[in-house]
């Protein structure tokens, strides 16, 4: 039952408001009997009862639908705005250094708000630059009844770790709602354990699973050079990657798809299936930050949770970078949030005994003591 009811929301809602109605029968009148009631119910029932019962019952169901669609779905409602919330010839700034808002249902000025007060990342912003020139051309080409040829919207990404990949792949999904290229735009994240199974038939079933999850938004794949690289032939990894291309093409238009990753390893990732290298024709390289970045990066988390640094911390914090930035371990925005974590906990040793410290202000020993213990 509850595998039919599954993807049948009116036949669930009618469902559950049939068995409702007996069961509040039962309840007010135990003596008659749910075989009485149902025999005495269809006995008095003519055409026009039948008729209101019926409609009674459709207008609940869709009442009751609408309500749950509302509360998980409202873009596919329509309740959130397709194709509008662009300024066309928006462009992004490269230079923009100032912390970033998270926005729930952004349009795509909001995204591109994001991407713009993200720190650094100057090549990536010219290339969704090019990306949205694209978009535009395409608009007006329509407008005037000329022809729109196909694009592969899928993309690679390349770049270490901690550098916003994931954070763009969401506004670009926010960006392509907003613009009507995508219905829904949500992100979708995924990497190796959420696609690979451990038998014959479960691979294709769970990449199944999370490209349905992410139709008419954008599948985003963590370190997909792992999918390929095993040579041994019991490794489910290509099962992944076939199924994976059959969805793209049958749903080229439904679903963009971000593969990510080192930049030598996603080459060669690419190169390793003819699928791959015909579908993801775009790559955008994510540098790392520079330590100044990173330095700017750190003072915006600081900022963001309401808290002053010293002045001079910059130099407490530019050798530590230089020398963390060879760990193969080393993370970029992220190690400077954990950084930062152990400097708020630094900060609370010092503080938690003296009422009249400062409780929004971290000293250079605090940094310090987060250095010696990272």
């Amino acid at each position: 039952m509850q595998s039919f009811l599954t993807g049948r929301f009116i036949l669930a809602f009618i469902f559950i408001g049939v068995v409702s109605a007996g069961v509040s029968a039962l309840l007010f009148s135990p003596q008659v009997g749910f075989l009485t009631w149902m025999t005495g119910f269809f006995a008095a029932m003519t055409p026009l009862r039948f008729f209101g019962v019926a409609v009674t019952i459709l207008a609940a169901a869709g009442i009751g639908y609408v309500a749950a669609r509302i509360g998980t779905d409202p873009i596919a409602l329509g309740l959130v705005p397709v194709g509008s919330g662009y300024t066309y010839g928006r462009r992004l700034s490269t230079n923009a250094s100032t912390g970033k808002t998270e926005l729930v249902s952004r349009t795509a000025d909001d995204a591109l708000d994001d991407i713009d007060s993200m720190v650094g990342l100057g090549p990536v912003k010219s290339e969704i630059n090019k990306l949205l020139a694209s978009l535009e051309v395409e608009r007006r080409r329509r407008e005037q009844n000329l022809s729109v040829s196909a694009t592969s919207r899928h993309m690679v990404f390349t770049g270490p770790p901690g550098v916003g990949k994931t954070v763009v792949a969401r506004a670009l999904g926010d960006i392509y709602r907003s613009l009507g290229v995508l219905r829904k735009g949500h992100l979708i994240e995924a990497d190796r354990s959420q696609l690979v199974g451990g038998y014959v038939g479960q691979t294709a079933m769970k990449t199944l699973d999370v490209c349905r999850s992410a139709l008419d938004g954008v599948l985003f794949i963590d370190e997909a050079y792992s999918l390929a690289a095993s040579e041994w032939k019991g490794d489910f990894g290509r099962e992944a990657i076939e199924t994976l291309l059959k969805y793209m093409e049958d749903h080229r238009d439904r679903l963009i798809v971000i593969v990510a990753g080192y930049p030598t390893e996603m080459h060669r990732f690419i190169a390793s299936n003819p699928g791959l290298a015909s579908r993801f024709t775009k790559t955008i390289d994510f540098p790392p930050y520079q330590v100044s970045e990173l330095c700017e990066i750190f003072r915006s988390m600081a900022t963001e949770q309401q808290y002053l640094l010293p002045i001079g911390f910059e130099q407490k914090l530019s050798p530590w970078i230089e020398q963390q930035r060879n760990d193969p371990q080393w993370g970029n925005a992220r190690s400077m949030r954990t950084l930062l974590e152990k400097v708020r906990e630094a900060h609370a040793l010092r503080t938690s005994q003296d009422a009249e410290a400062n409780l929004a202000e971290f000293h250079l020993a605090d940094i310090e003591a987060a250095i010696r213990d990272s």
